[in-house]
């Protein structure tokens, strides 16, 4: 799979487990880690999807652009926020099949780390 992120700054922080740790906690770095590692091996975002470890959901709403990935388990309030992208970089909203929409996702994009109690 390919990811991005954006901005693309996030990049140096999301892949430096020492900043991660510092400003997350020692679980969330790690489940960042593991999250970029399946992202690697993936070859469509359904294979994410189907990876419990990671609880990833689709948002409603005024998020209905995005997805959120739980880095521990569900254990504390982070949660990864990530879209689906074409490849002419458009934001994709899922079809009523999200598991065929998934399959068809090759790039994902990383926007920033959320506090999942907050107002967005």
């Amino acid at each position: 799979m390919i990811f991005e992120y954006k901005p693309p700054g996030l990049k140096d922080d999301y892949e430096n487990e020492r900043i991660m740790k510092k400003k997350y906690g020692d679980k969330i770095a790690v489940g960042m880690l593991k999250f970029l590692g399946a992202l690697e091996a993936a070859t469509n975002a359904n294979d994410l999807k189907r990876l419990p470890v990671f609880f990833m959901e689709h948002k409603k709403g005024n998020l209905k652009e995005y997805y959120s990935v739980s880095l521990d388990k569900k254990r504390s309030k982070w949660r990864l926020m990530i879209q689906m992208i074409d490849e002419n970089g458009k934001v994709l909203v899922p079809t009523d099949n999200e598991t065929e929409f998934l399959k068809s996702i090759k790039i994902i994009r990383i926007k920033e780390m959320s506090e999942h109690y907050d107002e967005y």
